[in-house]
């Protein structure tokens, strides 16, 4: 079996499903589904309690998904809920259930919690992708080093194709480089050009991309986008062209769009990432319908 970065350095690009893990103790609802898309996705991308939502562990379900399904795992490391002790105790843990990537992260911004919760940023992303890259070195930064079998996880960042101040966003992304990341993967991307704008930046830094790739399931979520999620508010026509569509009109435009620009950079890049932002069954369609084109065109 190829590791990830030989899977993200193949000829034909990767495909990830990016989804949150159960909200409560019982993950076989999840499992179910994820089984219906064994076969045609590369890896399973688990998000780390996105937009504030608690959800179990990451690195129990991705050690659960590894075991029941045999599918690659990447995990996401957020540094908004956790100090550098306990993210150290967490990679750790992912090297020793043999998680395939490790992605460093600030972490979504919460709005005023009611209960005085705050971030704790402890590290940043710069400093937790040096962590990481310590830890796979096998130095604990403790005047230690792990004498045994060190993790081989690839490691990754994340990053925002769509930010207004794409300059400062490119400085960034170059800083994520130099601190040891591998493979970057973006937020969701909506049009082509944009997209090769920046995977032409991030070769330089010798980052694969792996694009974020977001289908839509009702008008209700293009609007909730819009106005919600400030990573996009440079694609507000996107979402505009969900506006008085039913729910089934909105899928099929979306898994269609999706589609056309999947096909068109499907030689451009290392992989896409299908954001489960809809629901996983929105998600597990569309990555079914590209593994089938995929297959076709001979390029699995």
């Amino acid at each position: 079996m190829p590791t990830l970065l030989e899977r993200l350095t193949a000829h034909a690009p990767a495909l990830w499903l990016e989804v949150a893990p159960p909200r409560g103790f019982n993950p076989e609802s999840m499992l179910q589904n994820l089984e219906a898309a064994r076969r045609s996705v590369d890896a399973v991308n688990l998000a780390d309690n996105a937009l504030g939502r608690v959800k179990m562990s990451p690195l129990v379900f991705g050690g659960i998904v590894k075991a029941r399904l045999g599918i690659a795992v990447v995990l996401n490391f957020s540094c908004r809920d956790r100090n550098r002790y306990a993210l150290k105790a967490d990679l750790l843990g992912a090297g020793a259930l043999g998680i395939d990537g490790v992605v460093a992260l600030a972490g979504d911004k919460l709005a005023g919690d009611p209960d005085g919760v705050l971030p704790v940023r402890d590290l940043n992303t710069i400093g937790l992708l040096k962590m990481m890259g310590d830890l796979r070195r096998g130095d604990t930064g403790e005047g230690r080093r792990l004498l045994k079998t060190l993790p081989a996880f690839a490691l990754g960042a994340v990053a925002n194709p769509n930010r207004k101040a794409i300059a400062l966003e490119f400085e960034l992304l170059e800083r994520k480089a130099d601190a040891g990341a591998e493979f970057v993967i973006t937020q969701p991307v909506f049009d082509a050009d944009l997209a090769r704008t920046f995977v032409e930046r991030a070769r330089r830094h010798r980052l694969q991309v792996v694009l974020g790739i977001l289908p839509v399931k009702r008008e209700s979520m293009a609007e909730y986008l819009k106005s919600r999620i400030t990573d996009l508010n440079t694609v507000h026509a996107h979402f505009d062209r969900y506006a008085g569509l039913t729910e089934e009109q909105s899928r099929r435009m979306s898994i269609e769009h999706c589609l056309e620009l999947m096909r068109t950079l499907a030689g451009e890049v290392a992989g896409f990432n299908i954001m489960s932002g809809g629901g996983p069954s929105l998600a597990i369609e569309l990555a079914l319908e590209f593994g089938r084109w995929r297959e076709d065109a001979g390029a699995r």
